[in-house]
């Protein structure tokens, strides 16, 4: 899986720096309120609120507050809105589906589905998961047959082309694919004893809370048991995008599996992130390098990939896992009345208050450091920002507080995570010199994204 992009984002992990501290008695700030005056750097402590704040500490109680949120807004879906995944089988037109594909993509689905309800029970969140389109207790596969040869025809830069088709197909059915998020999978690889390459397109494309497409690839060795020890020891030789490579069956599976679970949160609009020191006890971020990764706990070989706080949050909301599609095309006009940004203990905090036709269930803060040789903050490049989140307050309050600080130009993407799944992003951005944050292109954007 290598790196393409639209809108979301694709593929392979960067290299992970380390913190640099500054020292603990050092605070500085900046801000502009809902009067439009700008208070300078200085020794200034965030104002008090009314709201206790200790009592969303834990992620429990985070979790608990964000459902009390959802369920005083959220109505009776009668109008029988709800939303599902499809799952799309895409093949040549002179080839059939790979063995077994049905039964195979069946047991992979419900295994993602699975891994996504573990993850969502451990955050607080209760028994939800991906809804998936499904015909007699089976998932539903909608087979595409392409309306050309597996003779060069389809490649991974293909990606445009298979949608084309697939959208062709799907709009006979009555499913308009503009409207759906899509996982497609693509029968694009050959298997010669021992030896499989691989030439499909592996990539996400432009999604929202709406739509998305995500493409994967098959293969006869993909498999859920394939993901467990395997006693024969079997290597297998892949080629995707380089020579032939030596893959254990278990490496392989995680691999392309978790390919398939990392390429689907793009599909539902997740862009990557890297675990924070905390959060990377629980393993490996999903949308970081989590593909690599995806249970190897069951192998005793790590401790695997898990779902971030954050991005629990995003598909809480998400139609795919709320069960409702609830004024889901309605956008949130979301404004942020007042903003401040200071620095205290080794952490940025970032306090607000907003206003919103579509309630804010969280504030996200994505912190993302320029990396070497990089121009700008861009796709593919973003798999070491750091997550950090805050519930709203019945006041419309939030208070991010950003730690794992180390020295770099970074960019902190605020991100309003809405009721009906919508988000919206606002950036802000900040350079740390020997553990020290300067804020004044920090003071710029927040003059400029604030609405008195």
């Amino acid at each position: 899986m290598s790196s393409m992009s639209t809108t979301p984002d694709i593929s392979y992990c960067t290299k992970r720096t380390h913190t640099s501290r500054a020292p603990s008695s050092l605070l500085m700030c900046c801000a502009i309120s809902l009067c439009g005056g700008t208070t300078p750097a200085s020794a200034t402590t965030p104002q008090a609120s009314p709201f206790d704040w200790s009592t969303v500490d834990s992620q429990p109680e985070q979790a608990a507050h964000i459902l009390r949120q959802l369920r005083r807004w959220r109505q009776p879906d009668r109008a029988g809105s709800k939303k599902h995944l499809r799952v799309v089988y895409f093949h040549p037109q002179d080839r059939k589906p790979l063995k077994n594909h049905v039964d195979r993509w069946h047991q992979i689905m419900a295994d993602i589905r699975q891994f996504y309800r573990d993850e969502m029970r451990k955050l607080g969140y209760g028994n939800i998961t991906l809804v998936l389109e499904q015909e007699q207790g089976k998932l539903k596969l909608h087979e595409v047959q392409g309306s050309a040869k597996d003779d060069g025809s389809y490649s991974y830069r293909s990606g445009n082309r298979i949608y084309n088709e697939v959208a062709k197909v799907l709009a006979q059915k009555g499913i308009d694919a503009q409207r759906e998020t899509l996982l497609i999978v693509c029968g694009l690889s050959r298997s010669e004893d021992n030896k499989v390459t691989i030439y499909s397109p592996y990539y996400g494309m432009g999604a929202d809370h709406t739509r998305g497409i995500c493409f994967v690839a098959d293969s006869d060795w993909l498999t859920i048991a394939g993901l467990k020890p395997d006693p024969q020891g079997l290597v297998l030789q892949v080629k995707e995008h380089r020579g032939y490579e030596p893959f254990s069956l278990a490496r392989f599976n995680t691999t392309y599996i978790g390919g398939t679970i990392h390429e689907l949160g793009h599909g539902l609009s997740l862009p990557h992130n890297h675990a924070t020191r905390r959060e990377a006890k629980r393993g490996t971020a999903l949308m970081g390098a989590g593909n690599y990764t995806y249970r190897q706990e069951w192998r005793r070989e790590g401790t695997g990939s898990f779902l971030t706080p954050a991005h629990a949050i995003r598909l809480l909301v998400h139609p795919l896992f709320s069960g409702t599609a609830q004024q889901a095309n309605h956008s949130p006009a979301l404004q942020l009345t007042s903003l401040q940004v200071s620095f205290h203990e080794n952490q940025i905090h970032v306090r607000g208050t907003l206003q919103a036709e579509i309630p804010a269930v969280a504030m996200i803060a994505y912190n993302d450091r320029e990396n070497p040789g990089q121009k700008g903050y861009q796709v593919n490049n973003d798999y070491d920002a750091t997550t950090w989140s805050s519930v709203v307050t019945p006041q419309q309050e939030f208070w991010i507080r950003v730690g794992d600080l180390q020295d770099g130009n970074h960019q902190l993407r605020l991100v309003g995570v809405h009721a009906n799944g919508s988000v919206v992003t606002h950036r802000l951005h900040y350079t740390m010199t020997d553990g020290i944050p300067d804020f004044d292109r920090t003071n710029q954007d927040i003059a400029n994204i604030t609405t008195p």
